[in-house]
């Protein structure tokens, strides 16, 4: 015959709430023992859905947190449970609205040298060193600085997703381009920096998606380098009916109009309304004279195939 459900005292799961409400939604064992909870309490609560693990020695109090309220909290749990740990690498990136929250875990945090401290699965540990400047406090949480970011971020990153993160930046006005070269410069015989070296030229703040930027390099590193982003498209009577991701100019044969390519991501293009805007305004471009190829992350995951795809529709 079962048992009877533990109870965890009401006056004890208020604090702890209290607590929580201030740390993104976590609790430490730190925090239970100072509000007089037992392991057992939290293993009721954890048991019942009420709470989920985190990170080792930290709990989510509010299960069904999402997106950037739940990096936030996988974040805090390792600022939290990590000694002298400050968030970094991408996971600062996404925190600072550079790079899309789609998988909260591993957390990467940056740990000072002399700190024996060592990753898990859901925990990536950096040794390095931070001096002042390096870290900022994003409401609460010790992360690095956008410029750290990019600096530690960018040379580790394949060709494509870098030029997307220096695009964000840039596009949310984070850094500018000063800051692309002064993070060049600090990155400097880092692994992997030359073969970035060349993406703060091309950075471009107009660039609105990962997607975008990686189908722009991937026609630059093909010989079909796009003209101009972002551009609005009117009719006969100047007004405007479209505007396209990214435009090549056929300067070969100018009779033929632009050459838009439209990057599709699933995030927003599969919707039905979605779906109606863009064979509108492909409708459009094509009436005046103007052609539309479309692609998709897939087609950026094979080097040089957007490059193709431009170059037989030229």
């Amino acid at each position: 015959m079962a048992g009877h459900a533990r109870q965890v005292d009401d006056a004890v799961l208020r604090s702890l709430l209290g607590v929580a409400a201030r740390q993104d939604a976590v609790v430490t064992r730190g925090d239970l023992g100072r509000a007089g909870a037992t392991p057992a309490d939290a293993r009721t609560l954890v048991r019942r859905g009420d709470w989920s693990p985190l990170l080792r020695g930290a709990l989510l109090v509010r299960p069904t947190r999402t997106g950037t309220h739940l990096l936030r909290s996988w974040a805090r749990s390792a600022a939290l449970t990590v000694p002298g740990a400050v968030v970094g690498m991408g996971t600062a990136a996404a925190l600072h609205g550079l790079a899309e929250p789609v998988e909260p875990t591993p957390v990467h945090v940056l740990v000072p040298p002399g700190l024996r401290k060592r990753g898990r699965a859901q925990l990536a540990v950096h040794h390095d060193v931070l001096v002042p400047g390096d870290v900022v406090d994003l409401r609460g949480l010790p992360v690095t600085s956008v410029l750290r970011t990019l600096v530690d971020l960018v040379p580790r990153l394949p060709r494509g997703d870098a030029l997307g993160l220096l695009d964000a930046s840039l596009a949310a006005r984070a850094a500018d381009r000063d800051d692309l070269l002064r993070a060049r410069a600090l990155a400097s015989g880092r692994r992997g920096c030359r073969g970035v070296d060349d993406l703060r030229a091309l950075a471009d703040g107009r660039s609105e998606s990962a997607l975008e930027s990686r189908a722009r390099l991937d026609c630059v590193d093909g010989g079909v380098p796009p003209d101009d982003l972002q551009v609005v498209v009117r009719d006969d009577q100047g007004r405007p009916v479209a505007r396209g991701d990214i435009v090549v100019r056929r300067r070969h044969r100018p009779g033929r109009g632009l050459l838009v390519l439209e990057a599709d991501g699933r995030r927003f293009h599969e919707a039905p309304e979605a779906l109606l805007h863009d064979r509108h305004r492909a409708n459009a471009l094509v009436a005046l004279g103007h052609d539309v190829i479309r692609c998709t992350w897939a087609d950026t995951c094979t080097p040089g195939r957007v490059a193709a795809m431009v170059r037989a529709a030229l």
